[in-house]
């Protein structure tokens, strides 16, 4: 229903270029025009919204963006020019599979092992940025960005690992996300950056830039603190499947690849739902499912095809290759496998979260799952000749391993470490958690308006994040039930500090007080649109953060 009424009328959606600068924005709507399609009149609003945060953002990473920006394109013409020495390149690992494969699980899988660090939402939605964006838009977006994706119900967050892609897009508006789900009429022109053939030198170079300068981003962040110096940087985006050449000429050959593959007709059934829900994020129509289909079938064989033609020459010790199927059915001995494979550490530590981690998303079922539980989807042979080579390519013909629980799994293994049994959290920890953080956020409120003679009602919305991420400690899990006691609380403690506030800021030094006047000065403020404003950031805020179902996104 929702997606019918989205394409009468394309309502405002915390958008994923939301904070992308305006060059990246620019680029995007002239590849449209280049395309053969604009923004129709009746998706304006959706554009204005984004554009006004994208704004913002532009103005509040500019001097990072331009300062680190330079460095970093110094760094990174001196590397290709090979007028000095190469620096040591970080050392990576790359999730690989198309869209739609498994990538997202094996991803939150990988990202519980210390040893990784990875891309996280706040930073691929601002990547320009570096140290204001990357350490506070992660407080500032909770109030926009659901708990779940809106194209599978995954787990998702500002703190949840994300795709580079991503990045590679709102830093300069190349990649292939733009004809994907920004502007679908110009699929053609941003396809090209899916294989990197077909486009000029001086886009490829651009693309080169941006995906060198992400990854170095990452291993600054390794590298802040001592044990963290050692950590390998970890990326994840179903494009890099036909990349595989390009990441090691740009990185070096001791780049690792993991790469996750699944029956492919429930690859393609997958990704066409996956567009029809991606609908809010578009600003054009939607170009019909049959298209779609045409577009993934194409663009999935291409990029299979690249991938087994360029694996070719990566030694076995740096590519392994993993079955969804039996990712599904055994993920600890996967995983052991796989590490095997490329040379890792199976620490004990990643032992103990990966274990944690499955079992928090085992009543998982994404949207297709359940539109496949009433449907079953047609063969390969049958459906999609185009793809059936894929069945024995990739080992599917060949029967899933037995399920094992992963726990029990790690236990035979002898790989668990604390072996910290997770029991049911007690949610009335959350309720009196959230009591306490009022009472405090409320105290510290009036002791400095006291000291600064001021209102400060801006503070709603820290006070919202504090009783929510408190609650959501608290209860170790969050509901929507402790969702909307976060909001309750938020309001309460807002209307409560109300009066008090305005006698601080306007009549604390007046002898005597009008206390008539107090009174109607409480309901003018209050009521005032900037109020309102922060008074619903604070509300949402709380009620996003109470309500997230994992205190901490794999690997935090």
């Amino acid at each position: 229903m929702l997606d019918r009424l989205n394409r009468i009328f394309p309502w405002p959606y915390p958008h994923s270029m939301a904070f992308a600068p305006l060059d990246a924005w620019a680029r995007v709507l002239l590849g449209a025009a280049g395309g053969g399609g604009g923004v129709p009149p009746r998706y304006w609003p959706r554009l204005a919204c984004a554009l006004v945060t994208s704004t913002a953002a532009t103005v509040v990473t500019l001097p990072e963006r331009v300062i680190l920006g330079a460095i970093l394109m110094r760094r990174y013409r001196a590397r290709r020019s090979r007028l000095r020495p190469p620096r040591a390149e970080p050392k990576l690992v790359v999730v690989l599979g198309y869209f739609r494969s498994g990538t997202t699980h094996l991803h939150y899988l990988l990202s519980c092992d210390p040893g990784f660090v990875t891309p996280r939402w706040h930073q691929m939605l601002a990547p320009q940025g570096f140290v204001l964006s990357w350490a506070l838009l992660r407080w500032a977006l909770i109030p926009f960005l659901s708990g779940t994706r809106p194209q599978d119900d995954v787990a998702y967050g500002p703190e949840y690992p994300a795709e580079d892609d991503f990045g590679v897009c709102n830093w300069a508006g190349v990649g292939t996300l733009p004809g994907r789900v920004v502007v679908p009429s110009a699929w053609e022109r941003f396809r090209r950056y899916q294989t990197l053939e077909g486009l000029t030198p001086r886009e490829r170079e651009q693309f080169l830039s941006v995906q060198w300068g992400i990854v170095q981003k990452m291993a600054m962040v390794r590298g802040w603190g001592g044990a963290r110096s050692t950590r390998m940087v970890l990326l994840k985006s179903p494009p890099h499947t036909a990349r595989v050449g390009v990441l090691r000429e740009l990185f070096g050959a001791d780049v690792r690849f993991i790469h996750v593959h699944r029956d492919a007709e429930a690859v393609l059934n997958s990704n066409v739902a996956m567009h029809d829900r991606l609908g809010v994020l578009m600003m054009q129509p939607h170009p019909g499912s049959e298209e779609v289909r045409r577009r993934v079938i194409e663009e999935y064989d291409a990029t299979e095809r690249a991938f087994l033609e360029q694996s070719r020459d990566v030694p076995s010790d740096r590519l392994v290759r993993v079955r969804y199927e039996d990712l599904i059915a055994d993920p600890i001995d996967e995983m052991r496998r796989a590490y095997d494979g490329l040379g890792l550490e199976f620490s004990p530590e990643f032992a103990d979260r990966a274990v944690a981690y499955l079992e928090s998303v085992r009543g998982y079922r994404s949207a297709s799952q359940k539109a496949e539980s009433v449907a079953a989807p047609a063969s390969v042979e049958l459906g999609t000749p185009e793809l059936a080579w894929m069945s024995k390519a990739f080992g599917h013909d060949a029967p899933a391993r037995p399920k094992r629980e992963p726990r029990e799994r790690a236990v035979e293994l002898g790989l668990l470490g604390k072996q910290v049994i997770a029991g049911e959290p007690a949610l009335l920890n959350g309720w009196t958690a959230g009591l306490i953080a009022m009472f405090a956020g409320v105290s510290i409120w009036s002791a400095v308006a006291i000291a600064m003679g001021d209102r400060l009602d801006w503070l709603m919305w820290p006070l919202g994040l504090l009783i929510g991420l408190s609650i959501l400690r608290g209860a170790r899990r969050g509901s929507s039930a402790l969702g909307l006691w976060a909001g309750m609380l938020t309001l309460v403690a807002s209307a409560a500090m109300a009066y008090p506030l305005s006698w601080v800021s306007d009549y604390a030094t007046r002898d005597p007080v009008p206390w008539d006047h107090v009174w109607a000065t409480t309901r003018s403020n209050f009521a005032a649109t900037n109020t309102l404003a922060w008074l619903i950031l604070g509300v949402m805020t709380a009620y996003r953060a109470a309500s997230r179902v994992h205190l901490r996104p794999p690997g935090m």
